[in-house]
């Protein structure tokens, strides 16, 4: 629908844009003429007349451009050359069709053709080929352009949608991982704890699954999922990992996974034991979400920093706003802009 409205929307210029031109092209000859002492006054058939001259050869260019294309032929200074000799001579034949009409009916005094204005008719029709092929040169390249930068940005579409679902086949197996020890520690510790941890895991992945196709998802979904991951890493972790989740408007979307992301990038690069205790914040803050966590690095840890990339590239995707990761006085901390609902 967008394409066909955007296509609709070309046809339609032309035949307010032609009027125009004809219009302007028209007065800055009178104009001319004034200077020039002329008593001739503003003719606005003759006005008119150029218009319709400017139209005839607007739609007659532009179908003998396309069918030349069409065989092959490249837009170039052979075709532009080419176009500008053919509309003089089409310029030509319009002028003293439409003269010898309008002079016959209004002025017959007037002789109907002579050398002179042939030669003026053929430069003033070396000045609309000009025009007119310039014009039809860069709206040709303009719609090339156009459906090139669209054809870039479904591309690009894909390739991001292509390496979302790559990252969640690498994170789930990681997840799940973690996850299955966790809760075979739990089955010997204690079945209910065990079996509660099993129904947040199935619903975490239910989520996941939901959002494969999504770009972005609501916040309060982002937080649910995130409450719902904190609470198993609680359970695995214990009293060395604290959280605290602070947000208070609703009203916005961001990637999904996002957080998800974050916290197991916490968890990946980060000692959490009774010597080094985990605690992390997500603060919401003027249109953004933070998330920070206390510092104490793994030893040896294999990062390829694809989380933080692909997150990276989602924002560049979605909007002009980007992540900004920052790492001072101990205290990681990622903040993500929240996207408004449109």
């Amino acid at each position: 629908m967008t394409n066909a409205i955007k296509n609709n929307r070309f046809r339609i210029y032309p035949w307010v844009f032609i009027p125009l031109l004809g219009l302007i092209y028209y007065t800055t000859f009178f104009m001319m003429s004034m200077m020039s002492d002329a008593n001739f006054g503003f003719d606005w058939i003759g006005a008119l007349i150029i218009s319709i001259q400017f139209g005839l050869i607007w739609s007659l260019t532009q179908f003998a451009l396309n069918k030349l294309l069409k065989r092959g032929w490249q837009m170039n200074i052979q075709l532009f050359i080419f176009g500008v000799i053919a509309i003089v001579i089409l310029n030509d034949c319009i002028f003293f069709t439409l003269r010898t009409i309008y002079v016959t009916i209004n002025y017959p005094e007037f002789p109907l053709f002579n050398w002179l204005l042939l030669v003026l008719t053929s430069l003033d029709g070396l000045l609309k080929g000009i025009i007119v092929i310039s014009l039809l040169f860069s709206l040709h390249f303009f719609k090339r352009w156009r459906l090139e930068n669209e054809e870039n940005e479904r591309l690009k579409r894909n390739e991001l949608e292509l390496q979302n679902r790559a990252l969640k086949s690498q994170l789930n197996p990681h997840f799940l991982f973690n996850n299955l020890n966790t809760l075979s520690g739990l089955i010997r510790q204690d079945q209910s704890i065990a079996n509660e941890f099993l129904k947040e895991m199935s619903d975490m992945y239910r989520y996941i699954l939901k959002t494969t196709e999504t770009e972005v998802v609501p916040l309060t979904d982002e937080i649910q999922f995130a409450e719902s991951y904190t609470r198993l890493l609680k359970k695995r972790f214990g009293k060395n990992f604290n959280y605290s989740i602070i947000v208070s408007d609703y009203d916005y979307v961001l990637p999904p996974i996002s957080l998800h992301l974050l916290l197991e990038n916490i968890i990946k690069h980060n000692r959490i034991d009774a010597e080094f205790p985990m605690h992390f914040t997500i603060k919401q803050k003027e249109g953004s979400l933070f998330v920070e966590n206390t510092i104490s690095r793994k030893n040896n840890v294999d990062s390829t920093k694809k989380g933080l990339q692909i997150l990276t590239e989602q924002y560049t995707f979605l909007t002009n706003k980007t992540i900004e990761i920052n790492e001072d006085n101990n205290l990681f901390s990622v903040k993500l802009p929240l996207l408004k609902i449109k």
